[in-house]
């Protein structure tokens, strides 16, 4: 252990961090690649561990060790395991195989800063043998519950292993099982100006979508709890909007599947399944007036950033810390419930109120992410969490946040963290 902070300082320069991410695509793996180049920027020594397969593009400096591979059925071989219904064996076997070299490359570095894992069983493995090798582990906890019935809990088992925990947002404060430190999703403005640029008309013109009228998009893993079929029903008494969905199916298209042929819907519903890769992201969030995030659960949603970073604003449902990241108002709506009903009476007042409107919010959703979610500062903070992981100091009493803003900058505890009074 370091026994000061100054120590600390020297073993995280000279040693720098090894982030542990495990799938190489997504949102998470999206997180972690600006969080590392804003690390390096600030001077820490970066390794990212992931999937051989990865699709990041890494900052300079940033350096990439393929540990996990995955069996994903882009193969004839792997067509066949995955129906035989041996995918989740052969991919737990092959985590299990990766574990030598990951034990390995944390063992050279002063921090193993880790985003989670897919299975929380090989998860607790996995940290179990870092801790064991010596490893000062650091856990992001990017939600803080399960999306399915497990006898192991993500946001307890990790946080009682690691030194330091970071959650995202106030309303996680207390679901986790060791006091954490609160720090906020960064902008994914990057992301977005990564795409292609694209006109919303041609946009709209290349997904079959009508010009002149409004488009509402759920994006992202289409989940039951995610609120497709919330969407449906709203928009179904909303007859300005036009829904677009589009993401990777994981029963969410199944579980709406008599909704998307409902009557009302007809001819107002277009559907783009699968992964999207960036620039198609960016022709879909173009064609959009408006980003839909009727999650029934939720710590925090990159959705929502990538929605800023794009420009576009967003409605949220006011469940767990989605809250936080909307100014009602300014950058989009909070429904007064979770509730189709509450969804259907924005989609009518967001109509009401003109394309014009919809894009002042979204303007001002980017300006104000790009303030509140700086990745240089977001930087800093993690930095400071490595130091007291390595010093063996315990997390800030009230986090990164004043006592104040934890409650809202202006009482209210809808108010985004850190944000002055806004109007609502």
């Amino acid at each position: 252990m370091i026994d000061n902070e100054s120590g600390a300082q020297v073993a995280l320069r000279e040693r720098g961090v090894l982030i542990v991410e495990q799938g190489g695509r997504g949102g998470v793996a999206d997180y972690t690649e600006l969080l590392a180049a804003a690390l390096t920027r600030l001077g820490v020594a970066v390794t990212v561990a992931t999937a051989q397969d990865h699709l990041s593009s890494p900052a300079p400096g940033v350096r990439i060790e393929t540990v996990f591979a995955y069996v994903r059925g882009h193969s004839p071989p792997a067509r066949l395991i995955r129906r035989a219904g041996l995918g989740f064996v052969a991919n737990g076997l092959r985590f299990l195989g990766s574990m030598p070299k990951l034990v390995a490359v944390s063992r050279r570095h002063a921090v193993t800063h880790l985003q989670g894992f897919e299975t929380p069983s090989l998860g607790l493995i996995a940290t179990l043998l870092l801790r064991a090798s010596g490893a000062t582990v650091v856990y992001t906890a990017h939600n803080t519950f399960e999306r399915h019935r497990r006898r192991l809990d993500s946001a307890r088992i990790y946080p009682a292993l690691a030194r330091q925990t970071i959650v995202h947002t106030e309303a996680d404060r207390h679901r986790v099982s060791r006091p954490p430190t609160v720090i906020p999703h960064g902008t994914y403005r990057p992301l977005a100006e990564a795409a292609a640029p694209c006109d919303p008309d041609e946009a709209r013109e290349g997904l079959g979508l009508p010009v002149d009228g409004l488009v509402v998009l759920l994006f992202g893993v289409l989940r039951p709890d995610k609120g497709l079929g919330d969407v449906l029903d709203a928009a179904a008494t909303a007859s300005a909007w036009h829904v677009l969905i589009a993401g990777e199916d994981h029963g969410g298209l199944a579980d709406a599947a008599q909704r998307l042929h409902r009557a009302p819907l007809a001819g107002r519903v277009t559907v783009r399944e699968g992964f999207q890769p960036i620039d198609e992201v960016g022709r879909l969030f173009a064609a959009a007036d408006l980003v839909a995030l009727p999650y029934r659960r939720a710590s925090q949603s990159g959705v929502l950033h990538l929605a800023y970073g794009f420009g576009r604003p967003v409605v949220a449902y006011p469940v767990g810390g989605l809250a936080e990241a909307v100014v009602d108002g300014d950058t989009g709506w909070v429904c007064r419930e979770a509730s189709p009903r509450a969804l259907a009476e924005v989609l009518r007042s967001a109509a009401q109120d003109g394309q014009a409107e919809l894009r002042r919010r979204g303007a001002e959703g980017r300006r104000w992410a790009e303030r509140e979610f700086d990745w240089d500062r977001i930087a800093r903070e993690t930095e400071e969490v490595y130091l007291r992981a390595l010093g063996g100091g315990s997390p800030p009493r009230v986090g990164v946040t004043s006592a104040a803003a934890a409650n809202g900058a202006d009482g209210d505890p809808r108010s985004p963290v850190g944000s002055p009074p806004r109007r609502r």
